[in-house]
């Protein structure tokens, strides 16, 4: 098979999926009065308490109190408890607030159902959670922020995955 670039669907807008290049790691968590139901739903007939992705990107510059942006970062934090729901940092306590490894396994997970949905479709062996997934992690990660970069990962669903510095990642790239 040829190669090809994935777009990743994702909501833009309330209630407006499109598939895009690139999926910003930012996750939004909006008030219960926020967007009207179902808005949030996403093709794989899910509908999460969040938005991640663009639309969560762009929510949150007007609202950065419920946004939660960094969550890589944040693994990698030796002065935190990185499986505590501390993020986003700062929030208020309305906020149904999640760790930095539950923020890491829901980007993740929602690349494992758009993947699935658009590339695997009705043919299981294409789904991702049988792939080998390479996930790059920045060469400053110690082994506990490497470790819970592999628990996101089976969190998502995602059993084969092997660790790649982003140095090394993009050389080969």
């Amino acid at each position: 098979p040829s190669i090809q670039l994935f777009s990743i669907p994702q909501l833009v807008a309330p209630g407006d999926v499109e598939e895009r290049e690139l999926f910003p790691s930012f996750l939004y968590l909006p008030s219960k009065q926020e967007f009207p139901a179902g808005s949030l739903s996403l093709p794989w007939g899910e509908e999460p308490f969040f938005a991640i992705g663009t639309l969560a990107r762009t929510r949150g510059a007007e609202v950065p109190g419920r946004l939660i942006s960094s969550a890589k970062s944040w693994l990698c934090h030796v002065g935190v408890d990185r499986t505590a729901p501390i993020l986003p940092w700062g929030g208020g306590d309305d906020l149904q607030k999640m760790s930095p490894l539950e923020v890491s396994a829901q980007y993740l997970s929602h690349i494992r159902h758009a993947w699935n949905t658009r590339m695997a479709q009705d043919d299981p062996e294409l789904a991702l959670e049988y792939q080998d997934v390479f996930l790059t992690v920045p060469a400053s990660f110690d082994a506990a922020a490497r470790e819970l970069t592999v628990q996101a990962a089976e969190r998502a669903g995602l059993p084969h995955v092997t660790l790649l510095e982003e140095p090394q990642a993009a050389f080969y790239a």
